[in-house]
């Protein structure tokens, strides 16, 4: 008999006096291994016939948060916090960071006269701007405005930093991938050699800038959802953040949207206006500056009071590059 033939006979005495189910799942356990057959474990998804998500429906006020980070403003300095922002965390016990599954936003202050260092990391980014003027971004060496109604990006990888030169603090949303990005280890973080990076050239029109201007001419030339799920929406094309999709919607007040849901995770920001969204029937109040995320699946309808206008965000490219992606719609 060879080695591998005694080893075997080994592992046979080993179990061989086993009685029971319980008995072989003691015996078992240092394998490190899932029973397939087991239902009281989560090891698979037999029977599960729609997509499911334990994160919740998360809401964050901006007149809220705007004081809590005026406050944190007498507290601590720039170059103390680096960048000063709160970040969101969907309110599940196992969540620490991130206001969906693969969805990060938080809400940044930059004070008159203060000017952020350059970095880079592996996560995208953009940015909403709710309030701010005389303030400026600088992306690969690109330098160009951020103030209200734009929307600005630093895709991952590139170095960026912002100055604000005007006299009232600036306020904004931020939105990252950073979820995704530490769901598959992939995170990294720099900081710029020379503490901030060169600008080569300051310019009006960028690739990285959806200005407020542009997007209401993109608006009014578009036309409206002819399946009432969206109102008039355009996408703001972002092909070096491939993961995410950029939408800003234009809604009429006292028209309610059509139900729809999707396994794609959405958040929702509003850029003006106020109303009410059902997010599987849980009611979410909202005015300008908020924002609200729809985890996989939830039924989505928005109510507007106000005549609105909303960013939303979802990593919908990333479900379809996958070929998971699922859209479903109410009947009217």
């Amino acid at each position: 008999m060879d080695g591998a033939q005694i080893q075997g006979a080994d592992y046979e005495a080993q179990y061989a006096d086993i009685k029971d189910m319980d008995e072989f799942y003691d015996r078992i356990e240092h394998l490190n291994v899932v029973c397939g057959w087991r239902r009281d474990l989560d090891g698979g998804a037999l029977g599960v016939s729609e997509p499911s998500s334990p994160y919740k429906t998360a809401h964050w006020k901006y007149a809220e948060c705007k004081v809590a980070l005026a406050v944190a403003a007498k507290l601590i300095s720039a170059e103390e916090a680096g960048r000063r922002i709160l970040n969101f965390r969907n309110p599940i016990e196992e969540n620490k960071l991130g206001a969906a599954r693969s969805l990060l936003h938080a809400y940044q202050l930059v004070m008159p006269g203060e000017k952020a260092p350059s970095h880079r990391h592996t996560a995208h980014a953009l940015r909403v701007i709710l309030d701010s003027k005389d303030m400026y971004s600088v992306v690969n060496g690109e330098k160009t405005l951020m103030e209200t109604g734009d929307v600005v990006l630093t895709p991952g990888g590139m170095w960026h930093s912002h100055e604000h030169n005007g006299d009232e603090p600036a306020y904004w949303i931020d939105g990252l991938d950073v979820p995704l990005v530490k769901l598959l280890q992939v995170q990294t973080f720099d900081l710029h050699p020379d503490g901030y990076e060169k600008v080569d050239k300051v310019v009006e029109v960028s690739p990285m800038r959806f200005s407020g201007d542009d997007i209401q001419k993109r608006l009014d030339g578009a036309r409206a959802d002819g399946d009432g799920y969206f109102g008039t929406r355009v996408q703001l094309e972002a092909p070096d953040i491939p993961p995410l999709a950029l939408y800003i919607m234009r809604l009429e007040a006292g028209r309610t949207t059509r139900a729809f849901r999707t396994n794609a995770n959405t958040s929702f920001a509003i850029m003006d206006g106020s109303g009410t969204s059902i997010i599987d029937g849980e009611e979410i109040h909202w005015s300008r500056g908020d924002i609200f995320v729809a985890p996989t699946w939830r039924w989505i309808e928005h109510r507007p009071s106000a005549d609105t206008q909303m960013f939303s965000m979802t990593d919908e490219p990333l479900m379809r590059f996958a070929k998971y992606y699922r859209f479903e719609g109410k009947d009217e």
